[in-house]
């Protein structure tokens, strides 16, 4: 008999172990309907006791309440379109909030969660710190949250205070996504699409045409003040409409941000039309910077303090003083606050202008630079005004032709380099590398670097090869 209680004694205590580590689980949502689960915490994602019907807001309760790094499996050709009116931290009403690690996992851009924010007055997704302590800041209690989207389109969000899109303060992975037409206006227009404190990743993925409007506004498309990088992607058409109205692509506060492999292009802002950038360790690497509208200063980048550095970057074809009323505005292409370093190499800076206005039609001035540029060689400027920009070390002034910013292979579009060009060959002749000395062993598209004695300059290595299907093959 005592065998026997031993036996029943030990098993119940491995019982009890298994369920104090819950194994993650899986909800595969099969309705697009906006209804909330019938009994969070049970297990089970349905709306109604046996009905077997899982939609995502249920499936994100569902996750919230289970301890575990769960997944939701959202489907094909599906528009999730939220439509619960209410405010709150539990995901029942509004937004949807994550309170617990999850993976939310969609078939590509035709897996759309819409916000509806014109009815909701809310943004998308809020992602919080703290596992189910949504007002806890510090150190967390109960462990931090890592969330994974993929293959998911976040759109049409709205927020009067913050984040149109998504608001994340976990450790947050985008892949394969596309964050597009939100908005943030009202009181804090920080972060059109996307607002970040804590850790962001975006690989693959798209930030485009989201608006920061007229009140205290900053990142049209992302707001950011965490560890950041944004590989492979590409950063379009976002707007800050008001002021002060600092980066229209990007605001950066955030220490150790990485952007590489991307393109920012046609964002725009009151200052610093694509990129406001600051802090320590910032770097932009194998990337084009294009296309981009400040009404002031920096129409590319404007680089406002700490440290960073551009290695093997296009910036080119940017404006500032767009909308030519300000007339003493700088750095079309790059403009770098004093006290700032931002260092620079194996870069161009060509095709940038500053609008100046005049009694007649507005001139287009070239205007490559504003403030001390940092070059560590091998750098490319089509011109320096001198009167405003000043290059220390070695560069070289020449006439620099792209092609236009296009697809021309790999995830995000590029400048082609023309034959004959002068950034052909023209890189460090020890090899491109990046802020840490790490050799760049391929362009924006993913082309062997160097192709030729040495490595191009600027995003784009002119080669023999050509991309079928997103594959590098020699011809």
């Amino acid at each position: 008999m005592w065998l026997a209680r031993l036996l029943l004694a030990a098993a119940s205590a491995c019982a009890f172990a298994a369920g104090a580590g819950a194994a993650p689980l899986t909800f595969t949502v099969n309705s697009p309907a906006d209804v909330p689960d019938v009994d969070p915490g049970n297990g089970v994602c349905e709306t109604v006791a046996g009905n077997g019907v899982c939609t995502l807001r249920g499936a994100i309760q569902e996750s919230n309440a289970h301890d575990g790094a769960d997944t939701i499996v959202l489907q094909p050709n599906v528009t999730y379109l939220l439509a619960r009116v209410g405010d709150d931290e539990t995901a029942l009403n509004g937004d949807l909030d994550i309170l617990d690690s999850v993976t939310i996992t969609g078939a590509g851009a035709t897996t759309v969660i819409d916000g509806n924010g014109g009815a909701l007055g809310e943004r998308v997704f809020t992602i919080y710190h703290c596992i189910r302590e949504p007002f806890q800041n510090g150190t967390c209690t109960t462990g931090s949250i890592v969330a994974t989207m993929s293959g998911l389109t976040i759109e049409h969000g709205y927020s009067a205070n913050i984040a149109g899109g998504i608001y994340n303060g976990a450790d947050l992975t985008l892949q394969n996504c596309v964050v597009t037409a939100n908005t943030a206006n009202g009181l804090n227009d920080f972060g059109g699409g996307i607002y970040n404190y804590g850790s962001l990743k975006i690989i693959g993925s798209v930030v485009s045409n989201n608006v920061s409007g007229g009140h205290n506004a900053y990142g049209g498309g992302i707001y950011n003040q965490g560890p950041m990088t944004i590989d492979s992607s590409t950063i379009s058409g976002n707007v800050i409409s008001g002021s002060p109205g600092e980066g229209g692509g990007i605001f950066s506060g955030g220490s150790g941000m990485v952007i590489k492999n991307s393109t920012v292009s046609g964002n725009s802002a009151a200052i610093g039309g694509g990129l406001y950038i600051g802090g320590i360790n910032v770097t932009v690497l194998n990337s084009t910077i294009s296309g981009n509208y400040s009404i002031g200063d920096g129409g590319g980048v404007y680089f406002f303090v700490g440290t960073g550095g551009l290695y093997n970057v296009t910036v080119a074809q940017n404006r500032a003083n767009a909308d030519e009323l300000k007339a003493d505005a700088t750095g079309g292409g790059v403009f770098i606050k004093a006290g700032a370093t931002l260092y620079a190499a194996n870069s161009i800076v060509a095709g940038n202008v500053v609008l100046i206005p005049t009694a007649g039609k507005p001139i287009l001035d070239p205007d490559q630079c504003s403030g001390t540029l940092s070059s560590l060689g091998n750098n490319l400027l089509s011109d320096i005004d001198a009167g405003h920009c000043t290059v220390t070390g070695p560069y070289n002034v020449a006439t620099l032709p792209l092609g236009p910013l296009q697809n021309n292979g790999g995830p995000t579009k590029t400048h082609a380099l023309p034959g004959g060009s002068a950034a052909i060959d023209g890189g460090n002749t020890a090899g491109c590398v990046d802020g840490d000395g790490a050799p760049i062993a391929k362009d924006q598209r993913g082309v062997h670097r160097p192709y030729g004695p040495h490595c191009d300059v600027g995003a784009f290595e002119v080669s023999d090869s050509i991309f079928l299907n997103g594959f590098e093959i020699g011809v």
